[in-house]
């Protein structure tokens, strides 16, 4: 630093010259040229901002230089005014850009999410589902919030609306598996099955149905479906997993207490309604399934009756004979059709008497069934005593000897008694005899037939013990 007055180095902390002892100039020294300079600049900014002006700054004068312009004067009141109206132009700027700025970020999206994730982070609940309200207004097809929201009830333990919100996306964008990932847990956790079932079934993700595939019960299918065929049929119940089928054929409600499939249905002649339903290990029922099968399945070849139908005064023996070995022939005598839970023909019959209508119906291997066959009989033979007669006479011969106690069929020892039975008539030695046939009967009602038949000649009452043979002959006996 040099002294202001001698011109001699001075220290920067010295107040007064070493040399010529003045004290050191505070103040600096008016400089021309640096005022120049500065002028310059500030003309060269003002003409920038508004090339219109021409400024007027000069350098200072030295002391005591009073030559100022007039116009100067004015021209520095507009340079103060424009630079005053430039900043509050900067100022509303400012401020108008803040504002947008505020509004713009508090209707974004992005914004309000992550305050809602914020307030979610501090667990501050309802105010992240109320910030998650805003944003669903925002976007409303966002799965992210929907999914945000089901995360916000599940931190408050709200099962119930988790399963709801759950299931309402599924329903949104079943193609998203966040939804089944939060849903099945809680159903399995609950053992709700069933539900899960139902789900499972819908769930078009193939990687969470092979995942939770003990869960699910799907309806059986059936092979072949249903229709009409011309012959039977074995029906197959196919399952999805290792659950049970439970089946009927009569259309009524399956259950676990209905026919258990095991190996293919039997489908012969007739009419079918197959109702299937199949449980897994869990104890889910898939949906029923009911299939309609018309099974119309003849064979040309019928059984063949020894007798035909008439009046018969002589009582005849009545032979079936079966044209095939693997055929089975099915009976009533009562006028009904046979089906295949009628009587199985397996001996000649003795013909009733008075009217009768037999019907024979033949069944194959395959379950092919024949035309029904009937045969109509009234048998009517020259008597003497009549079927009750023929009956006390037996009893009384029992009476004495000793085998019951009175008409009644009272029995010693028991509280069962004897019936005797007469409902058809043969022949034998060229005589006609009423066919007796022995029951007991208990308190309960039961009639229990015991192996003894009676032959009673219906014109001079010999009582004779007696058998049938196969080919529906009498075979006498001493009384």
């Amino acid at each position: 630093m040099k002294c202001s007055h001698c011109g001699s180095d001075m220290l920067k902390e010295q107040v007064f010259c070493e040399k010529c002892g003045k004290e050191r100039l505070l103040v600096p020294v008016f400089e021309p040229e640096i005022e120049d300079s500065v002028a310059e600049s500030m003309s060269n900014i003002v003409q920038e901002l508004s090339p219109d002006i021409q400024p007027n700054i000069h350098t200072a004068e030295e002391p005591g230089n009073t030559n100022e312009k007039p116009d100067d004067k004015g021209r520095s009141a507009k340079q103060i005014n424009f630079f005053v109206t430039a900043i509050i132009a900067l100022i509303i700027f400012i401020c108008v850009f803040s504002i947008f700025f505020y509004v713009y970020t508090e209707n974004s999206f992005d914004y309000q999410y992550q305050r809602a994730q914020n307030a979610f982070a501090n667990g501050q609940y309802e105010e992240a589902l109320e910030i998650a309200d805003i944003c669903m207004k925002m976007e409303p097809d966002s799965v992210e919030m929907r999914l945000f929201k089901i995360e916000i009830y599940q931190e408050q333990e709200l099962t119930d609306v988790v399963i709801e919100k759950c299931k309402a996306l599924i329903d949104f964008a079943p193609e998203r598996q966040e939804a089944y990932d939060i849903l099945i847990p809680i159903y399995i956790k609950s053992e709700q099955y069933q539900k899960l079932s139902y789900l499972l079934a819908q769930c078009p993700i193939q990687s969470v149905t092979e995942q939770y595939a003990d869960y699910m019960a799907l309806p059986p299918e059936f092979d072949p479906g249903e229709g009409t065929f011309n012959t039977s049929i074995s029906l197959k119940l196919i399952g999805g997993g290792n659950g049970t089928i439970y089946y009927t054929l009569d259309g009524s409600e399956p259950s676990k207490y209905s026919d258990r499939y095991t190996a293919p249905v039997k489908l012969l002649s007739g009419n079918y309604e197959v109702s299937a339903i199949y449980i897994n290990d869990f104890g889910i029922c898939s949906d029923i399934v009911t299939k309609t099968y018309d099974i119309e399945s003849y064979i040309d070849i019928v059984p063949e009756i020894s007798v035909p139908s008439g009046d018969y005064v002589i009582p005849q023996s009545i032979q079936v004979t079966v044209p095939d070995e693997g055929c089975t022939v099915y009976y009533t005598i009562d006028g009904s059709e046979p089906t295949m839970d009628s009587d199985i023909y397996t001996t000649a019959f003795l013909m009733p008497l008075g009217s009768s209508t037999f019907k024979f119906l033949m069944v194959d291997s395959e379950g092919n069934e024949s035309e029904i066959v009937t045969r109509s009989y009234n048998c009517v033979p020259n008597v003497i005593f009549s079927t009750e007669q023929a009956v006390i006479m037996l009893k009384q011969q029992l009476i004495v000897r000793g085998e019951i106690l009175n008409v009644n069929g009272d029995m010693p020892g028991t509280t069962d008694r004897k019936e005797y039975v007469c409902e058809s008539a043969g022949t034998a030695d060229g005589l006609v005899y009423y066919v007796i046939y022995e029951y007991i009967c208990s308190n309960s009602g039961s009639m229990i037939r015991t192996g003894n038949i009676y032959a009673f000649s219906v014109t001079d009452a010999q009582m004779k013990r007696a058998s049938i043979t196969e080919n529906g002959y009498l075979s006498l006996s001493d009384f």
